[in-house]
């Protein structure tokens, strides 16, 4: 029902910003119970609802919105099932999953909105920085070291998404390279945060990720770009 019809943001978008309001609220209150209050542990939830929520605006058909938010549902209840209680693995595949989403709504927002440039570089480097420090959370390292690895990623991912951006490709393409690049970036730098890193995990993070790359390129249609 509340998938269709369009346009929703007259009704569906204040009342996802009271939900998220409530949500932060609880997970605050819970986390303060558990004597875990940190605000980057209360970051994860809202980020990934965030982005869900963009990404739900972009399935174009109805039936398929109302399934993918109800899926969204069930992902966020394992998230805040687990929250202030997840082992490294469970917050890696929320990155991923969050990372992925919030790439292709900013991907399509620039595709379909032609605002200034610098808006949308500003919304990468953003969204990375709070969702990578709130994984280098986490980590067993020094809060400088986290804040080193957070703007370095950061930083290298929205020089690509700005150099992507000149390709010729559809958001979505352009959505799954700047994925793919990141995931190379953050996860090398995981590696070295928990001093596990070796020229043979770089070979293959390397060229798996321009394996993918070369692969969504070959299977993508070039489109003409209108000055």
């Amino acid at each position: 029902m509340f998938a269709t019809p369009l346009p929703v943001f007259r009704f569906l978008l204040p009342a996802f910003i009271v939900f998220l309001l409530i949500l932060g609220l609880y997970n605050f209150i819970y986390l303060k119970t558990i004597h875990k209050a940190n605000v980057w542990i209360w970051l994860g939830p809202i980020l990934f609802f965030v982005s869900w929520f963009g990404l739900f605006f972009i399935v174009p058909n109805d039936f398929l919105r109302g399934m993918f938010l109800l899926l969204g549902l069930l992902i966020g209840y394992w998230i805040e099932n687990l929250l202030g209680h997840e082992g490294q693995h469970i917050i890696f595949n929320r990155v991923v999953i969050i990372s992925f989403a919030g790439f292709v709504t900013i991907e399509s927002l620039s595709s379909y909105y032609l605002v200034h440039s610098l808006i949308y570089l500003l919304a990468v480097f953003g969204f990375l920085v709070l969702l990578v420090r709130s994984f280098y959370e986490s980590t067993p390292q020094p809060v400088k070291v986290k804040w080193l690895g957070t703007l370095l990623v950061s930083l290298l991912c929205t020089e690509l998404f700005w150099a992507l951006s000149f390709l010729p490709f559809h958001y979505s393409v352009l959505a799954l390279m700047l994925f793919n690049l990141f995931y190379l970036i953050w996860s090398l730098n995981y590696y070295s945060l928990f001093n596990i890193l070796s020229p043979r995990k770089i070979q293959f993070q390397v060229l798996i990720a321009f394996a993918f790359i070369i692969f969504i390129v070959l299977l993508s249609p070039w489109r003409v770009l209108v000055p």
